[in-house]
């Protein structure tokens, strides 16, 4: 890096176009491998492939959401005591040790009980098959997913988001031209999307190790020797972070069973095309919230409350432009977008209105994304879980319970917008009433 950054007195509109844009951006492209599968499976398998992949998926989520909160709650912690090399190494060890083991736990679960897992999560016996092509390869490579979501986290709270960013670069490139290559040249199917996903997982995995040879942080578990208490804060902090991404495996199960009774495969697949669009969203401002983390996390450390609270008030300006600006473009943009997906009639109306109404509260995304990761970077972990867990299961079933048969399938696509709206509502009373008489806000 060729000019040194200073949390603690370089301008904050500076600080935040170098760590929150390079994240956004970063995670912007790797959505687009997520996106590139869709359109790869859906175009060359048909929208049942696009449904199998969604039904599936939400497991991935959940290795995801795991690796979010290794990475997130131990690279804050690395923030907030930055100049402490032996509690910055415990930490990284910890997050490591951590991912092994929980992707050895779940993959194992995965691939003994396989059926009975898909069927609880919408797959009927047509879609089995497929679910279970795409699966066993993801599965297998999911580690590399782990660590990379983890490291990605911790490289950019060691003054590197530009390297952070490029690991996202390289999987999601690689995803995209091996997409075309294995479904389309060499006619793998849906295997050959779940191979081309998991080499890019392992690259960009790989590219991330290379910040760590010759740094400070070294990799050392003694199991007779374990922390349980820094775990513990690890785990506290960064659970909101893996509520946030828990959530799309729960929206995405809950949608996809009363689709799939209500609606049938067309209503999975219509949802499969709205998820894969959305996601582009959804990360944007997901690599945002994230790159307030380390500025938010350092100047807390050295109480610097009021750059605390004049990043977090320039992010808010920002993200809420960037989510007036994201629906426009969803309005104008729907039914080319759908159509990137499939040319099936019937698909096309029914997913184009979904999409506008399930991205109808992304400014609300916004802000309550950048209100989680405020309050998780200065370890206010109790008010950060409860708010993401109301927004990713509670209100999200809720709303799942009564919209439906108020509005239809319109309630069903309106489910997630009105989740977000009550969550905003919810942040703005506990700001007000709790967080101002602390002057965290």
């Amino acid at each position: 890096m060729s000019k040194k950054i200073d949390l603690e007195k370089d301008s904050v509109k500076k600080l935040f176009y170098r760590f929150a844009i390079p994240a956004a951006l970063g995670m912007t492209v790797n959505s687009l491998y997520v996106v590139a599968d869709g359109v790869f499976i859906a175009r060359g398998i048909g929208s049942q492939g696009i449904a199998a992949v969604n039904i599936g998926y939400p497991l991935i989520n959940l290795m995801a959401a795991l690796s979010l909160m290794f990475g997130t709650g131990g690279a804050t912690l690395i923030s907030i005591k930055s100049e402490d090399i032996q509690y910055r190494n415990k930490c990284f060890s910890y997050i490591i040790f951590l991912n092994v083991i929980f992707y050895t736990f779940i993959a194992s679960i995965v691939f003994m009980f396989t059926n009975p897992l898909m069927k609880v999560m919408g797959a009927d016996e047509n879609l089995l098959p497929m679910v279970k092509g795409y699966m066993y390869p993801c599965i297998l490579a999911t580690l590399f997913l782990m660590l990379s979501i983890s490291l990605n986290a911790i490289v950019r709270n060691d003054n590197a988001p530009k390297k952070a960013m490029y690991s996202l670069v390289i999987g999601a490139i690689t995803n995209i031209v091996l997409d075309y290559v294995f479904i389309f040249k060499m006619n793998m199917g849906i295997e050959g999307g779940a191979y081309a996903t998991a080499i890019g997982q392992v690259l960009s995995a790989g590219y991330l190790c290379t910040h760590f040879i010759g740094s400070t942080f070294k990799f050392k578990i003694n199991l007779k020797e374990i922390e349980w208490n820094i775990i513990n804060k690890i785990l506290s902090v960064g659970f909101s972070s893996f509520v946030l991404e828990f959530a799309v495996m729960v929206i995405t199960i809950l949608l996809n069973i009363v689709l799939m009774e209500r609606v049938g495969i067309i209503g999975a697949s219509a949802f499969g095309i709205i998820s894969y669009s959305f996601v582009i969203l959804r990360m944007f401002f997901t690599g945002l919230s994230q790159g307030i983390q380390p500025i938010v996390s350092y100047n807390y450390g050295k109480n610097n409350m009021g750059r605390v609270k004049e990043i977090f008030r320039f992010a808010h300006k920002f993200s809420f432009l960037a989510g007036v600006a994201s629906l426009i473009l969803v309005k104008v943009l729907a039914v080319p977008i759908v159509r990137l997906f499939t040319e099936e009639a019937e698909l096309i109306p029914l997913t184009a209105k979904g999409l506008l109404l399930y991205s109808s509260a992304i400014v609300f995304v916004g802000a309550n994304f950048m209100n989680i990761s405020y309050l998780q970077s200065m370890g206010r972990a109790k008010v950060s879980n409860t708010i993401a867990l109301l927004r990713g299961v509670v209100f999200i079933v809720i709303s799942l319970m009564i919209l439906p048969n108020l509005l239809g399938i319109n309630g069903i696509w309106l489910a997630l917008p009105f989740s977000d709206l009550l969550t905003f509502i919810t942040t703005l009373l506990v700001f007000k009433f709790v967080l101002n008489k602390e002057q965290a806000f």
